[in-house]
């Protein structure tokens, strides 16, 4: 096998790596779902803070 051949190999072997990993990850970021009970309980805290309820 010359140098040429070996080349040619080597390049198709990363670009069927690059691609299958970028399948895989295209792929598993569209499966993620978050249930509807876990979105209610993540929704943002009021910012504003009541003095009086101190006192």
């Amino acid at each position: 096998m010359n140098n040429r051949s070996f080349l040619y190999i080597v390049i198709l072997t990363f670009l069927t790596v690059a691609a299958w990993v970028v399948f895989d990850i295209l792929h598993s970021r569209s499966q993620i779902t978050t249930p509807t009970e876990t979105q209610k309980l993540i929704e943002p805290i009021s910012p504003t803070f009541e003095i009086e309820v101190l006192k």
